[in-house]
Formats: C-alpha cells, sequence, structure tokens
C-alpha cells in the first residue's frame, strides 16, 4: 500500500467496489492535504490496471475565469482521435468541427454536454475524474453533475474541499448525498500516522519524532509527509507547503475572523469564554468560525475553553502576526486571566515571557522561575529553560543564582554540560557578589559534581570531597553524591568513612532528607559486612523516609531506589527489585547530576533480565545510552549490558561489535564498567561454545555494579564466587545449590530455566528440557532455547522451530516471511503494497538486528524461526 492512502481501507474498498461496476457519481470531500489527490490516484491506477478508460482533469485557483478548463484538460487526449460534433468550440481544435451555434446560449450549452457526454461513453467503462473541484467554475460543476446522471459505466469522480464560497458546488454535493456516494475523509488516527512515519521513514520512528508529527499534524497526511522531512532536516519551522495551504485558508477570512483566530492562538491553554470575552468579544464571529471548523469549544471544569481546530494552522497564525501584535494580544491575556486567577503560575507563565516590557518585570521573572522550577521537578528541562533564561534577565540581583542554579540543572539534564557550567560559574559570581553564602556553597558544589563526572580523575574527586565536607550541614545528600563516587575504586576504607559519615544522619531529631541518606550510608555499612538483610530493611527505611520528604527533596527516592533494587534481588525478590527501579525511573526529579537517569535505566534494564523479559531489557539500554551524552564511563558501562543482552538473544555478530565499543570508551580504573564487560566477554563465549573466564572475583565489585557482580558467576560457573556472597545472598546461594524451584519462586526465571536444563542434560530428563525451552522461547533467549530444543529432540520429543520474530517490527517480520517463501524484493513488494525502496531498507535493518550478512542466511533464519 502507498503511504499516501495508508489508513483509507474503508474508502478504497468503497472506490474498489465502484469500479468494479462503474456508474453514478462519488465526491471525495476533506480539507486540505486530508489525501483526497492520494486515494483518487490510487483509485485511477486500480481503474487502469482493470482496462477501465481514465480521464483527469484538474481545476486551478487561476483558471477561475476559465470556463471548462478541467473539462478540457480531460478529453483533449481522446477528443482528436475521437472526433464528436458540438465540443469544437469548447476545445477550440482545428481537427474538431465547430458545432452550428444557434441563438440561444442555454441551448447551446445543452448540445455541448450532450456532446461531452457522448465522447464519455464511448470510451467506457472509464473514469472521469476532476480534483480539486472547489476551484473550478461554475459550468464545470454543472457539467460533472451532468456526466455522473448521463452516462452508463462511468464512474464520475472529484474530489473537493469544503467551506469554500461555491453555491454551485454545495448544489451538487448536496445532489450527490441524495443519489450518489459522498466519502468525507477523516484525519488519520495515531496508529495510521504511526505507520505512515516508519513508511516514509524507512524504520520505526523516535518516540520523540513521532509524538511531535502525531500532535502537529492532527492526522492530516500531508501535514505528516511534510513534519517528517522537516524533522529529518532539524528544523523547527513549520514546513512551507504546510504554511502555503494554511495561509491560503486564513486568508479568507473577514478581518474579526482573522483576529479571533490570532486571539486564540496567542491565548493557547488559557482561550476561556472568559479570557476571550475580556480581549475579543465577538460571540457571533467566534460562532461562524466553530461552525467552519477552524475553532473548537471543549468545557474546561464548568466554563467553556476554545482552541484552533488544528494545532500548525495556530503556529501559522502566530508567527504571521507582528511581534507588536502578539506582545500586546499576550499582554491583554495576561490581564484577563489575572482578573480570575492571579496565581495560576502555569497558565499565566508562557504569556509573561512573550509579552516583553508591556507588564512588570519583577512579576514576570518570579512567574517564569517557579515555572522554570516546576518543569525542572516535571522532568521538563527544555520547558524550564525557556523560563529560567528569561526570569534571570530580568530578575532582581539577589534572585538571580538561585534562577541560574536550576538553568544549570536543566541544561546538566540536557547532557548540555558547558552550558550548565557556564550558568553555575555565572551564578556563583553573582552569590559571591551579594554575600549568599547558602547558594554559593551549592553553585560549588554542582561544579564539582559534573567536573568530577565528566573527568574521573582523582583530583576532581578530591576536589568533590572537599565541596562535600563543606556543604553538607546545609546539604545533606551532598554526602550521598561523594559516596557514589568513593565506590567506583577499590578503596574499602574510603567506602567505610564516607558511609560512616552518612550513617551518622540517621537520628530521629533530624529532618526526613538527613534521615534518607542516614539509612542508607547505614545500608551500604550492612553490605560491606555481608548482612544484606538487615541492609535491606535500612534500604527500604531510607525509601520510606525519602518519600516523606519528597515534595522537597524528590532526589532521595531515586538515590535509595536504586540502592533497594539490587539489594531486594540479592534477597530472593525480583518483582520487588523491579518496582524499586521503575520508582528510581519514575521519580520526578532526575537530573541532580547527569548519570542519574542514565544509572536508573540500566539498573531496570538488569533487573527486567532476571524476571525473564530480555526485549523490554535491551529497550532500557535503548534509553539509558539516549542520557549518557558525554559521559564514557556509563557508556561502557550500558554499552557492556546491552552487548550482554544481545548474546543472550543469539546476536552474537551485534554483541561483539558493541562490546568492542564499550571497551574503546571504557576509562581506568572503573570497576562497574569492568564488571559488567567481563559479563558480557563470558556470555559470548558460552554461545559461541568457548570456555568462559572467571578471572577474579572481588566483593566490591557489589558496590560498583552489584547486577552484573552476582550475574557473572553464574555464567562461568564460578561457586566459589557465589559463595562469597556469604549466607544472606538469597539469589546466590539457589544458583549455587542448583534449585531451579526456589530461584522461580524468586522471580529469576532465566537463571531457574538454565539450572533445569542443566539437570534435564546431566539426568537425560525430557520434561525438565521441554519446561526450559517454554521459558526460553517466552523470553526470546535463542541461544538457551535451541540448545533445550537439540537436547528434547535427542530424547524423542517432537519440539517445532522457534517460531517469534525477536527484535524485528511487525513489518520486517512480514517482509523476511515472504523471503523465506522464496518471493524476490519486487514480488514482496507487490504482495505487501510496499515499494521495493522500502522492501529493501526492511531486509537491510533485519540484517543488522540478526546479525546475518547474507540474504541465504536471513531466507534460512526466516524458515526456522518464522514459518
Amino acid at each position: 500500500m502507498k503511504s499516501q492512502v495508508i489508513g483509507r481501507d474503508p474508502e478504497l474498498a468503497a472506490l474498489a467496489r465502484a469500479l468494479d461496476r462503474p456508474g453514478g457519481t462519488i465526491l471525495l470531500r476533506g480539507q486540505a492535504g486530508i489525501g483526497k489527490s492520494a486515494l483518487a490516484q490510487h483509485a485511477l491506477e486500480l481503474a487502469a490496471a482493470q482496462g477501465l478508460t481514465v480521464l483527469r482533469g484538474q481545476a486551478h485557483p487561476l483558471h477561475a475565469g476559465l470556463a471548462y478548463a478541467p473539462i478540457v484538460e480531460a478529453i483533449r487526449p481522446f477528443a482528436d482521435a475521437l472526433p464528436d460534433e458540438g465540443i469544437g468550440e469548447l476545445l477550440a481544435s482545428r481537427q474538431t468541427p465547430i458545432a452550428p451555434l444557434g441563438g440561444d446560449p442555454d441551448l447551446n450549452r445543452t448540445r455541448m454536454f450532450e456532446a461531452v457526454t457522448r465522447l464519455v461513453q464511448h470510451l467506457a467503462p472509464a473514469v472521469f475524474f476532476v480534483d480539486d473541484l472547489h476551484w473550478a467554475d461554475r459550468g464545470t460543476i454543472e457539467l460533472v453533475h451532468y456526466l455522473g446522471r448521463n452516462t452508463e459505466r462511468v464512474l464520475v469522480l472529484a474530489a473537493y474541499r469544503p467551506g469554500e464560497a461555491n453555491p454551485a458546488l454545495d448544489d451538487l454535493a448536496a445532489a450527490v448525498r441524495r443519489t450518489g456516494t459522498e466519502l468525507a475523509l477523516p484525519p488519520l488516527t495515531d496508529d495510521s500516522v504511526a505507520r505512515l512515519t516508519g513508511d516514509l521513514l524507512g524504520q520505526t520512528p523516535a518516540p520523540s519524532l513521532l509524538d511531535n508529527i502525531t500532535r502537529r499534524a492532527k492526522g492530516v497526511p500531508l501535514f505528516v509527509t511534510a513534519l517528517v522531512h522537516s524533522g529529518l532536516n532539524r528544523s523547527g519551522t513549520v514546513p512551507v507547503i504546510v504554511r502555503d495551504v494554511v495561509l491560503d485558508r486564513l486568508r479568507m477570512l473577514t478581518a474579526p475572523e482573522r483576529r479571533l483566530v490570532e486571539t486564540v492562538a496567542v491565548a493557547g491553554e488559557a482561550a476561556t469564554s472568559e479570557v476571550l470575552a475580556a480581549v475579543c468579544d465577538a460571540p457571533a464571529v467566534l460562532k461562524k468560525l466553530i461552525t467552519a471548523g477552524l475553532i473548537t469549544e471543549h468545557t474546561a471544569g464548568r466554563g467553556l475553553a476554545y482552541r484552533v481546530a488544528h494545532p500548525l494552522y495556530a503556529e501559522v497564525a502566530y508567527a504571521e502576526m507582528t511581534l507588536g501584535d502578539r506582545r500586546a494580544l499576550h499582554a491583554a491575556v495576561i490581564r484577563a486571566i489575572e482578573r480570575v486567577h492571579p496565581d495560576d503560575v502555569l497558565t499565566l507563565a508562557p504569556h509573561y515571557r512573550e509579552a516583553g516590557d508591556l507588564v512588570d518585570r519583577g512579576r514576570a521573572a518570579r512567574i517564569m522561575g517557579q515555572a522554570g522550577w516546576r518543569a525542572l521537578a516535571m522532568r521538563a528541562p527544555d520547558e524550564a529553560i525557556r523560563y529560567l533564561r528569561p526570569a534571570a534577565e530580568i530578575a532582581a540581583p539577589e534572585d538571580v543564582p538561585v534562577l541560574l542554579d536550576g538553568l544549570g540543572l536543566a541544561h546538566q539534564a540536557l547532557g548540555q554540560f558547558d552550558a550548565a557550567v557556564d550558568a553555575w560559574t555565572t551564578g556563583l559570581v553573582a552569590a559571591r557578589r551579594h554575600d549568599l553564602a547558602a547558594i554559593a556553597g551549592k553553585l560549588r558544589f554542582h561544579l564539582a559534581v559534573l567536573n568530577a563526572e565528566r573527568q574521573g580523575s582523582d583530583a576532581a574527586v578530591n576536589h568533590l570531597a572537599a565541596e562535600a565536607a563543606a556543604i553538607q550541614p546545609h546539604f545533606p545528600e551532598a554526602a550521598a553524591h561523594h559516596f557514589a563516587f568513593v565506590m567506583r575504586h577499590e578503596q574499602e576504607a574510603d567506602l567505610r568513612a564516607v558511609t560512616t559519615k552518612m550513617a551518622a544522619l540517621a537520628r530521629p531529631d533530624r529532618p526526613s532528607a538527613a534521615q534518607a541518606v542516614g539509612n542508607l550510608g547505614a545500608a551500604i555499612r550492612s553490605m560491606l559486612d555481608g548482612r544484606f538483610h538487615a541492609a535491606l530493611a535500612q534500604a527500604e527505611q531510607a525509601v520510606a523516609q525519602a518519600e516523606l520528604c519528597e515534595a522537597e527533596d524528590p532526589i532521595h527516592v531515586q538515590y535509595t531506589s536504586l540502592v533497594l533494587s539490587p539489594l531486594r534481588a540479592l534477597t530472593g525478590n525480583v518483582s520487588g527489585a523491579i518496582d524499586a527501579a521503575l520508582a528510581a525511573v519514575r521519580s520526578p526529579y532526575s537530573i541532580e547530576t547527569p548519570t542519574h537517569t542514565c544509572y536508573s535505566r540500566y539498573v531496570l534494564s538488569c533487573a527486567r533480565y532476571l524476571s525473564g523479559d530480555i526485549a523490554a531489557a535491551l529497550r532500557e539500554t535503548d534509553m539509558a545510552l539516549a542520557s549518557a551524552a558525554e559521559l564514557p564511563r556509563y557508556q561502557a558501562r550500558v554499552s557492556a549490558l546491552r552487548a550482554f543482552l544481545l548474546a543472550e538473544q543469539g546476536k552474537l555478530t551485534e554483541a561483539s561489535a558493541v562490546l568492542i565499543r564499550a571497551r574503546e570508551v571504557c576509562p581506568a580504573p572503573d570497576l562497574g564498567a569492568i564488571e559488567a564487560i567481563r559479563l558480557a566477554e563470558a556470555v559470548i563465549a558460552v554461545h559461541q561454545d568457548r570456555p568462559a573466564e572467571a578471572g577474579d572475583f572481588r566483593f566490591f565489585s557489589l558496590f560498583c555494579d552489584p547486577y552484573t557482580a552476582m550475574m557473572r558467576p553464574v555464567f562461568t560457573r564460578s561457586t566459589d564466587a557465589l559463595r562469597a556472597f556469604g549466607p544472606e545472598a538469597d539469589l546466590a546461594i539457589a544458583v549455587t545449590d542448583r534449585d531451579a524451584e526456589r530461584l522461580e519462586s524468586m522471580g529469576a526465571v532465566l537463571f531457574a530455566a538454565q539450572t533445569r536444563l542443566d539437570v534435564a542434560e546431566r539426568n537425560r530428563d525430557s520434561r525438565a528440557a521441554v519446561r526450559a525451552l517454554e521459558v526460553f522461547e517466552r523470553a526470546g533467549a535463542v541461544p538457551w532455547a535451541n540448545r533445550a530444543r537439540r537436547l528434547a529432540r535427542s530424547l524423542g520429543v517432537r519440539i517445532p522451530g522457534l517460531r517469534v520474530a525477536g527484535p524485528l517490527s511487525t513489518r520486517e517480520t512480514d517482509v523476511v516471511r515472504l523471503l523465506a517463501e522464496g518471493l524476490s524484493n519486487a514480488d514482496i513488494a507487490a504482495r505487501l503494497f510496499l515499494s521495493q525502496r522500502t522492501v529493501e531498507t526492511h531486509l537491510r535493518n533485519s540484517y543488522a538486528k540478526l546479525g546475518l550478512g547474507s540474504r541465504v542466511a536471513l531466507a534460512r533464519w526466516g524458515a526456522e524461526n518464522l514459518a
């Protein structure tokens, strides 16, 4: 199916039925860009393939004064070959004799209509199509109506845009609705927009791009196509073709109508009935625009609110206004809002940002500052920057450092580290100038943390330790930051020292934030002593304290949850480990340090793997890598984990390539990254039937990367390493004892299945092999599934091939399945209604995802897995 007609199955079916028995009139009705012409073109191609004659004419706004121009365009290719009296004047053709003219113009017109009808009838079966009928002259519209009523085996098809001032077209549409068919094309569904976007890109679109396109295009295929191309070009402006379509509609409005559309566009979410009444009271104009579909009305609480019907119409209307007009309207909207809701920061902030010098500077700075900090709390750093930067530019000098602190955090969250340093450095100068010691200390600490994150050198970490000690009395989480850096290096004495300082904060008389940090320190000390159940209880208490202060200090929930997750896994509660990791991922404030977002996803990926959901674990690594820009330590760690997961899916070539990248970016020393790399190396070796090197196991690795430290000994079969965890590490004990039932009850389903497979191989137990196979197939653990399948077959059990698409998208799966059936690219394209180029793109993606290097290998994979 061509991308332009995706999501039009009902309309295509109606046209296909009409082509089977052509006759009568069908009108395609819809807004500009909705896909009328593309749908008609598809119908004309079907008609030609069925042997129908196709006549096509096109109306144009510049041809409005040319009588019958679309009709001439449609019949001229056939008229010379089939001369007919009565159309010579219409065509002005020397080869066609001119009909004798009488004195009655209406009679001459009738004769001409009859002549055109006879010509078209002679070409039957046929389709006579006129596009953009809303721009046609009255005569053309009347002739289209005449043809539809007076020809046999001729389908008259026309496309038009509603809302144009064309009485003749209105009469035709009314007549067709009574005796023919009018197909009104609605906007595409979100699913169809996603499919269209993917088809245009030749791959699955990034979620951010798809969200932007879905929100702005509002289901209009032309807009989807234009936005896809502008997205690829990284342009934030409205594409020219979209702008032209919108302006064409806006220019038809009267001055009051245009002004009301502009007012609603400027007001945005604030366009309530009260605001519009205060700014632009024109109820009759508003009603007309609602009827015309340019403005929509909806309830907002007990009142009414309005918005421009299509987001791109609002964007273009806003962009076409002068800066002065926009500022004046924003100021008017502010005055109207503040009469009713003076404390509505989120509604007021965007208008204060755009109103310029037409509003009070002090109030503008306060409102925008509050909005910026709220955006930070909601993980919207882009929005935070839009408010905090202009707020800092106009705020009172003593308020500037706090605003620049937030601005730096927002830049840091986006990986814009140099911009973060600039903001904090400027804020620190301002804080010192005005003797603001508390905020100066916090800015110094943020600079030290970021420097340590980016460099990882001993000097940077020592500087961070000094800053943490200086600021800790007023900023208790500084100790937690310091702990995060100390545990990267194999220095147990330093780790015990810093966690002892943290634990001292866990006094009942201290604030909840301090108690959360204190219990976290106590949990780490218990882990150092191998007392995992005590550590678990202390970590649970740390989370509870953190939740008490989440509104004021939400970052503590994330810190504590990231320690709680592996502790729950170690003590036999994998589902609880996932819940703790999800709490960290969903924390409303994850930008205090650059690694938080990345490490939260990393931890969740590990927990997802233990639960047997490899695909979900891989998705988490995608998101973790997206937030690891300029952080080589975390790029290495996440890449190594990704290599491990790919190997578990059987994609050993891709896994090896990713692991090479992990080694290249791995800084030294970094025990967490090293442990993840060793895990990936071990698993790749296992699946290549090579011995996996156990290597040195260091108990200290638990504090650098608990998950990979607990998983590596499982694959290297190092029982000594597993026993080193001690008697309280329930997961390690169950793996050591090869206790499949207990592992399964913990939720570690893959470890349970691996253990069950080992037992089946040793005891030649076919039931255990089949039970393990079911787990591996659900998880997409291809090498393990193949091993279990081979064992079961050797024991006489009939086992079909693995029938899962694994990492392939739905469309890629369809393409590979047909390839396995022996179809050529051209045949696949015809079968799936795709272009050959799109088929080639899907095949390239499939090669890369599966780590295969030839068409034969991909066909074999498809036959084994998709048959």
